[in-house]
């Protein structure tokens, strides 16, 4: 019915009946409601709020947030929703708040109609904070923070699946009178799933990682046990480990790792065999020992990322007799001492010859804190029976090449007959070092320590290889190749070891079969798989 056929019917009524004056009234009062509908048609939002100002959520959590306008009879009330971070936070095109991860973020509404705008801050919180010590097992779900107030381990045939996000934070004062750190004794299985934006992290409280606890070995690491079948650490940072050993560490009473005190302790150990472990996409940094000591198990090691590693001596990766591994597409920047040092002491019956394959790693700044007079430090270091496939690593301004003593000649000092030492890439910048022992020794450059004729260094005939100082430049996208300084430990995460194209370094490597790249390591119902290798060197390749 339109507005006339309304006051028609009005009229034909009250008049009929002879009721003008009230006709009249009646006119009069629609005819300005139907003027108020009219206005009410093109008002604009000039305001609008959100329900709260602030919430504080949980990952899982969900909240709505309801909009008011003004005024309230505003003609379009029609609004955006968006959220700043939405890692943090998502939420709906009707204000549902999804929180996901710790955090801060902010939800944001705003007027389709006048672009009026409110926000709500949002504080996403971890899951649950715990503090453990003893046995442990379970889950730790994600985002919670463990604090590790004592001695641990995860007992035989018990499992711990730590999830993404989770932060484990050690106690770092003396649990004795000894003054024993604290250890993770792994007599059972340990998995660590964490993704690429959520990691776990097994560190110290924050205001303990500093510039000068670099190397301050304030927790003991991640010690396997001889009953120990399984450990995975896959997007798991591990930092400031190193501990001494004292004479009641757990580690030493159990013999697993150094059989009396003072020992540094080591970020990962193993010491099984017939274990199967996997460390991949994982970091391991500011530790005062080796970052991976295995003494023992099928280990795929791979796309980790290595760096401060060592004080006074340590290995990157560290292998002993009853071990089989691929390592590879490793980034080791500044061990003390090695890369690499692959060895098969300790082999026996029950732990058979090592056997290595290490491929397609980028190597840098190895071996020049190792004390100089000692000339052990370099890059790999291969020795006592080890069956190794060293190939298709990128060496870029160590301290010396590779290292075999009697490669080639002796299985009892250095490694296997079979073994293969060759197709690796050696670089090294302008820089020198000007400590006096290494100018004494004459090894103040990377490539003095790279030139044939070096005691213990070997050369493979594919190996590429500069003429001199600053030559053979790998071309890295974004690394200060010739100015780095040789002894520098301080790692740059701006820093990008991919090739630029039309690298030297692009193509010469050669073709390795892994060891777990057919049937892999089946751990906790996943398959993990060694990649296989690439002819171009170390572990990056071009963008």
């Amino acid at each position: 019915m339109t507005h006339t056929d309304l006051l028609f019917c009005i009229k034909s009524t009250c008049f009929r009946k002879h009721h003008p004056f009230v006709a009249i009234m009646v006119v009069c009062c629609i005819f300005l409601l139907l003027m108020g509908c009219a206005k009410n048609e093109n008002l604009s939002v000039v305001e609008v709020t959100l329900s709260s100002n602030s919430l504080t959520m949980k990952p899982g959590d969900t909240q709505t947030l309801s909009v008011n306008f003004f005024p309230r009879n505003a003609a379009n009330q029609s609004a955006t929703w968006s959220a700043t971070d939405t890692s943090i936070v998502k939420v709906s095109s009707s204000g549902v708040v999804t929180a996901i991860r710790p955090g801060s973020s902010k939800v944001k509404v705003i007027s389709q109609d006048t672009n009026e705008s409110d926000s709500c801050s949002i504080t996403v919180d971890p899951s649950n904070t715990v503090s453990v010590s003893g046995d442990i097992s379970g889950t730790w779900p994600a985002y919670s923070v463990i604090h590790v107030d004592g001695q641990v381990n995860i007992p035989a045939g018990k499992t711990l699946t730590i999830e993404k996000g989770v932060q484990v934070i050690i106690n770092t004062a003396g649990q004795d009178a000894n003054n024993t750190k604290i250890e993770l004794i792994v007599k059972g299985n340990l998995y660590c799933y964490g993704t690429e934006a959520d990691p776990v992290l097994f560190s110290v409280a924050s205001a303990s990682r500093t510039t000068a606890n670099t190397f301050g070995r304030l927790w003991g690491g991640i010690i396997g046990a001889t009953t120990c079948s399984e450990m995975v650490l896959d997007h798991t940072i591990v930092e400031y480990t190193g501990a001494i050993t004292t004479t009641t560490s757990q580690s030493a009473v159990l013999g697993l790792f150094k059989s009396a005190g003072g020992e540094g302790m080591v970020a990962f150990n193993t010491n099984n065999p017939s274990g199967k472990y996997v460390v991949t996409n994982s970091v391991f940094r500011n530790t005062g020992e080796d970052a991976i000591y295995v003494q023992g198990g099928s280990c795929i090691f791979t796309y980790n990322k290595f760096y401060a590693v060592g004080s006074t001596g340590g290995e990157a990766i560290n292998v002993k007799a009853g071990c089989v591994v691929d390592a590879a597409y490793n980034l080791m920047y500044s061990p003390n001492t090695n890369a690499f040092k692959l060895s098969s002491s300790g082999q026996s019956t029950s732990r058979p010859q090592a056997k290595i394959n290490a491929y397609n790693n980028t190597i840098l700044n190895a071996g020049w804190r190792r004390d100089p007079t000692d000339p052990k430090g370099g890059s790999v270091w291969a020795e006592k029976g080890a069956l190794v496939n060293v190939v298709n690593n990128l060496i870029v301004n160590c301290m010396f090449g590779i290292k075999a003593p009697s490669f080639g000649v002796s299985a009892t000092t250095g490694p296997a007959l079979a073994s293969v030492i060759d197709y690796n890439y050696y670089a090294s910048g302008t820089q020198s070092s000007t400590v006096p022992q290494h100018i004494a020794n004459g090894t103040a450059t990377a490539y003095a320590g790279f030139k044939a004729g070096v005691t213990n260094v070997v050369y493979g005939a594919h190996d590429k290889a500069g003429a001199g100082v600053g030559l053979n430049d790998p071309t890295f996208t974004n690394f200060p190749f010739f100015t780095n300084p040789l002894l520098s430990y301080t790692f740059d995460s701006s820093w990008d070891f991919h090739l630029k194209s039309g690298s030297p370094a692009v193509t010469g490597g050669t073709t390795l079969t892994p060891y777990f790249n057919g049937s892999g390591l089946v751990i906790n119902g996943i398959t993990y798989k060694s990649p296989l290798s690439s002819v171009c060197f170390g572990a990056f390749g071009t963008n």
